[in-house]
Order: C-alpha cells, then sequence, then structure tokens
C-alpha cells in the first residue's frame, strides 16, 4: 500500500509506503484487515501535525505575520483506498509565500509597487489600512511622485507642509490646526507642521526573496519524528474498533 503526504506547495512528496509494508509483514489477520483505515487516519493526522507546525514558523519567519497568512495553510485529509493527505497553503496567499519559498521576486499582485508606511499609519500587521492611499489622494496638501532627498530619489506619497493656502482663518492669517473649523478643521487634523516635506508612503520596487519558509524541510522533519507514534496510535485505534 501507498500512502503519502504531498506538500503542494514544496513540490515535495514524502512516501510513508516503505514504513508500512515493513509494519505490516508482522501484523496479525485481523490487524491487516484493518491496516487502510489506520494508513489513512496517519497521513491525515501527520498532515495535521505538520499544518500546525509551519503556522508556528510564519511568525518567526515574517514580522507581525496576518491571520489570513497563518490560516492559509490547510489540510486535505485522506480517505480509505486514498491513502494521501496533502498539507498546503490557499492559493491566494500562495501566490505571495511562493518566492520564500523557491526563491524569487516579490509578488505584489495589483500593487503598483511594495507600499511601505512611513509618515502614515499602519495597522497592526504594519501594513496599510485599506483605501488608505485613496483617503490620502483626497487631500489637497498630498501628492504622488519622486523627491530627491539625501538618500536618493524617493517615489512615493508625499505630504507638502501646512500652508496660507490650505487653510487661513478669518483675519486672513495662516490658521493653527487647532482654530479651524469644518472641513478645514478636518483637512488640519493630520496636517504637516514639520516645515518640509513629509514622506507618507514609499513606493518600493519589489525585490529578490532572502528569507525562506523551509516548508518542505519542515513538514518531512515532522512527519519522521512522528510516524511511529501516529501509526501505533491509529493502528491501535482502528483494531480495537473492529473487534
Amino acid at each position: 500500500m501507498d500512502s503519502v503526504l504531498t506538500l503542494r506547495v514544496s513540490m515535495l512528496e514524502l512516501s510513508i509506503s516503505s514504513n508500512i509494508e515493513a509494519v505490516s509483514r508482522k501484523l496479525s489477520a485481523l490487524a491487516y484487515r484493518q491496516l487502510p483505515f489506520a494508513e489513512a487516519r496517519t497521513v491525515t493526522e501527520l498532515a495535521k501535525l505538520a499544518a500546525d507546525a509551519e503556522k508556528n514558523a510564519l511568525p518567526q519567519v515574517f514580522d507581525n505575520p496576518t491571520p489570513f497568512t497563518v490560516n492559509s495553510v490547510a489540510v486535505q485529509p485522506a480517505r480509505k483506498g486514498t491513502p494521501v493527505a496533502r498539507v498546503y497553503i490557499r492559493d491566494k496567499a500562495a501566490r505571495y509565500l511562493a518566492p520564500y519559498e523557491f526563491g524569487g521576486v516579490q509578488y505584489l499582485g495589483e500593487k503598483p509597487a511594495n507600499l511601505v508606511p512611513a509618515g502614515a499609519s499602519a495597522n497592526q500587521y504594519g501594513n496599510l489600512p485599506r483605501n488608505a492611499i485613496r483617503k490620502y489622494m483626497g487631500r489637497p496638501d498630498v501628492f504622488m511622485g519622486s523627491v530627491k532627498t539625501k538618500r536618493g530619489t524617493v517615489y512615493g506619497l508625499w505630504q507638502r507642509r501646512f500652508l496660507r493656502e490650505h487653510a487661513t482663518d478669518i483675519t486672513g492669517d495662516v490658521a493653527q490646526p487647532a482654530k479651524l473649523r469644518g472641513r478645514h478643521k478636518r483637512l488640519a487634523k493630520d496636517a504637516n507642521t514639520t516645515g518640509r516635506l513629509r514622506l507618507l508612503v514609499a513606493f518600493r520596487a519589489p525585490v529578490e526573496t532572502k528569507k525562506r519558509l523551509e516548508f518542505g524541510e519542515r513538514a518531512e522533519a515532522v512527519v519522521q519524528a512522528n510516524f511511529d507514534r501516529v501509526f501505533g496510535q491509529e493502528l491501535a485505534r482502528a483494531v480495537a474498533s473492529a473487534r
């Protein structure tokens, strides 16, 4: 019988058929008849253990990964007669995680560049909130473009310093943000009072990935470390259920 734990994202197949064959020669007739049940449950339980290990490792590879990324690790259980279980990363997350397994350039999807918050507020995962770019572009004091800095030219979302044309008080003098009313007050809430241009979001081109998930290696280690225990447990359970 051929039992395989397939890791789709790593293009790697881990076969435990040799382990099964070695054990099956020593089984009683009853235990041998229950072998297909034990086999399917074994690869399923091993896949679950591998998936848990992959989820626990993601925060060690990435700083504060989102729940979407962590929960993208999934398991397809085996069935009797089809002793194959799969632990994989769901398609949407696999697109941007694949370069961290196989190497290559970051996958950005529909984003024009890697958006790196600088002066803009980020969420708890270090990412820009949804529609943040659109919100900033609706302000008259924000523009998108290239600016020469001491560290070179930076393309991104920039905020001009607070000026009279952005908001004035009734006397015609430059108003302080705290004294504004209505729309001017809303605009001034996040006004740039630094006296110089402020970088809100840097647009950086995708780069070659350096971090590695080691998805396949980790899963293989989990399978090898737990096979004897899990198979023995599932075989005993299958035999007991047949009596």
